[in-house]
């Protein structure tokens, strides 16, 4: 518990710290560290490259099933470590992507490539190297995730002067490190500027014989612990104590503070962005002439060190992210090309090794023209392209909104379906048409035909158009994996042009500044798409030619208030009362089961009256006569035709339980319909009478007609969602739109 007092709680935090501190093992002598290396020795020799890929598996993975395909979702780009703020939708193949980039950087044992992200503004790019970036530096402050690097230590000359001019005999000759000197029994510290591994001040061939013996046979050393080497500055230093204490290893180590370190992005240690400028990403500068280090022993003081700097040196043990690669100038990365391919950045006094995960992001279109570039064959095998398309699922798109639609920048209330409405048309702005050719098969015609709803619908939720016959639908929804694919490789990939989410954000935001609407719904949304669309010079989707239905945003506008109208519509008529969607089912299942006693010809069990009966031809006709079946030959064919979907289910799904609302979804939809419609006078009275109270007032209108009407609104509210300001203007909408016939 936190302790009130000012006082105590100083005091309960210093101690919470120091422990923390101790536990972290935040500084320890090189021997100390070699104790942890011995407990982890996989742990603590990973390059950048395994490092980030562990990142990926220690927060896990999980199968995503959608009916565009199977894919692996790592839950790193959930943003576990921040409760999701930033988690990234979707995009389970760009994460695929780079993770087997990875493995490949490390079977090769190196980074030798840049990963480079392109896609359309707003495609989620930099979130997706964001969320790298948050989970290396959560996991770093992990005990699986600890980093280790070292400084240099030199004790005070006053404890007693040796005769090569370091700390010696009497104060710390019998110390086995002087990593945990008091502070003022130190002169000078110099860190690392490149994070140098440790385990890198052993020598070559010791060190890996040494860790090969931890590790065990036929476990592979990453080639920047097997075969790196300390950066220039750390060499000279090292061999100067070396020479100074006449080979010595041990006394060498003793000047080592080995420090662990956690990956930041804000202190740019191990995580650094890169924006587009003209400068170098790196340089060195000379340490010597930097008066503050006077307190140098004289046998360094005679050398002249130079420390590196820039963004490569602080991104070094790390990953490195080039935002918008290709605004720069050619010129300004072209050093990436050796860097990448040896890993290794030449300076002006030194050559600097590296090892980084490199990661960069660019515009589809700067992409395009960077390939007409002769600069660009050069570059080809030193980058790694990663397609990052818009979205194209609705029901991912919409959870972007959701976010937006209730969180705090939001004061009004917010009618269901809003986010949805966003989503959907701008998914439609994103398609492209289905290939199709000449070919009369009736499935290739059936998917080269799917309108741009439909297609939507059918990535988001696995339907095909109702209108298809059963057999057609399923062979087109078994289709939806390789219509999602037809594009990838295409110059102009399903996903590269549309509305980006910020233009959509924007219109959401615009809605929710609208005088005119109380509440935040599609009403006024879609007034804000009707301006969007009228800016067609600004934005490239708006200036497309049609593609058939495809690529209209302005008529998608029109379309989806249908489809919102549609949504609105089915709720009013739940609302209402007059059908209840649960009887229907279990209307359906009664007239299931009297088809396969007739059918059979065998009498059924009447649950009522405990005897065997025929089966009921008045119930049987009822129901067919609701789907427009006339005739005793069309009814035996229609309840044959139910038979034969239900075995044909059996066939398919032998394992599964028996869903009559999965298999006659399309047959109960259509029997609620039609009850709807032989109740439409009743329907259509209790819509005027909800338009007289939204309208006029409750007075308006008689006690049982205000007493139906007002329990619907409740419905509404209680049922979908509808506060009272939402629920006036939708409603009002939805009857002025499709106003109740008039009696």
């Amino acid at each position: 518990m936190i302790a009130k007092d000012p006082a105590e709680f100083l005091k309960q935090t210093s101690e919470t710290v120091r422990d923390r501190f101790a536990a972290e093992k935040f500084l320890l002598g090189f021997h100390e560290y070699l104790d942890v290396v011995a407990q982890d020795p996989a742990g603590q020799i990973r390059d950048a490259a395994t490092y980030l890929r562990d990142v990926f598996d220690h927060y896990g993975t999980e199968t995503v099933d959608r009916p565009y395909g199977h894919f692996t979702r790592y839950r790193l780009f959930d943003a576990p470590f921040a409760d999701g703020q930033g988690a990234v939708l979707g995009h389970e193949p760009v994460q695929a992507r780079i993770y087997g980039l990875l493995t490949d950087f490390i079977r090769q044992g190196r980074v030798s490539k840049l990963i480079l992200l392109h896609g359309p503004n707003g495609s989620a790019k930099s979130s997706l190297i964001h969320c790298m970036v948050r989970g290396l530096e959560a996991y770093s402050q992990t005990p699986e995730g600890a980093l280790y690097t070292f400084n240099w230590v030199f004790p005070a000359s006053k404890l007693e002067r040796s005769s090569i001019g370091f700390g010696g005999a009497r104060g710390v000759s019998g110390l086995d490190t002087y990593a945990h000197l008091p502070e003022g029994d130190v002169d000078a510290r110099l860190r690392v500027e490149t994070r140098d591994h440790p385990l890198l001040l052993l020598p070559r061939a010791e060190r890996v014989a040494w860790i090969q013996q931890h590790l065990g046979e036929g476990q592979r050393i990453p080639k920047a612990i097997a075969e790196g080497e300390l950066s220039p500055k750390a060499r000279q230093i090292y061999d100067a104590l070396l020479r100074a204490h006449q080979g010595d290893l041990g006394e060498v180590l003793k000047h080592v503070q080995v420090q662990r370190f956690h990956v930041s992005h804000r202190y740019r240690q191990a995580a650094v962005t890169v924006d587009p400028q003209m400068r170098v990403d790196a340089g060195v500068r000379q340490v010597t002439a930097d008066r503050s280090l006077n307190s140098l022993p004289p046998s360094l003081q005679n050398e002249a060190l130079y420390e590196p700097l820039g963004d490569l040196v602080d991104a070094n043990r790390g990953l490195i992210e080039f935002n918008d690669l290709l605004k720069r100038p050619v010129e300004a990365f072209k050093y990436l090309l050796a860097t990448c391919e040896h890993g290794a950045v030449r300076l002006d006094t030194m050559t600097l090794h590296l090892d980084t995960v490199f990661v960069g992001s660019c515009n589809a279109a700067h992409l395009d023209a960077f390939k007409e570039m002769p600069d660009f064959a050069s570059f080809k095998a030193r980058i790694e392209l990663v397609q990052v398309p818009y979205l194209i699922d609705i029901e991912q798109e919409r959870l972007i909104y959701r976010g937006l639609t209730h969180g705090p920048s939001v004061a009004k209330p917010v009618a269901p379906h809003t986010d949805a409405v966003a989503a959907l048309w701008a998914v439609l702005t994103r398609l492209e048409r289905p290939r199709g050719g000449a070919s009369e098969d009736p499935v290739h015609k059936a998917v080269a035909g799917l309108t741009p709803i439909e297609k939507a619908t059918l990535y988001a939720t696995g339907e095909a158009p109702r209108t298809l016959p059963r057999d057609i639908a399923a062979t087109v929804v078994s289709w939806a994996p390789a219509l999602y694919q037809d594009t990838r490789d295409d110059a102009l990939y399903e996903g590269r042009i549309g509305a980006s989410p910020r233009e959509i954000k924007a219109a959401l935001l615009g809605a929710a500044r609208s005088p005119g609407h109380a509440s935040v719904n599609p009403i006024a949304l879609l007034d804000e798409l009707r301006e969007l669309c009228a800016q067609k010079s600004v934005y490239r989707f708006l200036q497309r030619k049609p593609d058939g239905p495809y690529h209209q945003p302005e008529k998608f506008i029109a379309a989806v208030r249908d489809w919102y109208l549609d949504q609105v519509e089915e709720e009013l008529n739940s609302a209402m009362g007059l059908v209840d969607a649960s009887a229907t089912s279990e209307f359906f299942a009664r007239y299931v089961d009297h088809v396969t006693h007739f059918v059979r010809r065998e009498k059924r069990l009447n649950p009522v009256t405990g005897r065997h009966e025929d089966p009921d031809e008045r119930l049987m006709g009822e129901v067919e006569r609701r789907f427009g079946v006339d005739g005793d030959s069309a009814a035996a064919d229609f309840r044959t035709g139910v038979m034969h979907r239900i075995a044909k289910w059996r066939i398919d799904s032998p394992d599964s339980d028996f869903d009559l609302q999965h298999i006659f979804s399309e047959q109960i939809r259509r029997l609620n319909d039609a009850f709807y419609a032989e109740k439409r006078q009743q329907s259509d009275r209790i819509k005027r009478d909800l338009l007289t109270l939204l309208v006029d007032g409750a007075d308006a209108l008689e006690a049982d007609a205000r007493r139906q009407a007002t329990q619907t609104l409740a419905s509404l509210h209680d049922d979908f969602g509808y506060d009272p300001e939402s629920a006036i203007e939708v409603i009002s909408f939805l009857l002025k739109s499709r106003p109740p016939e008039m009696p």
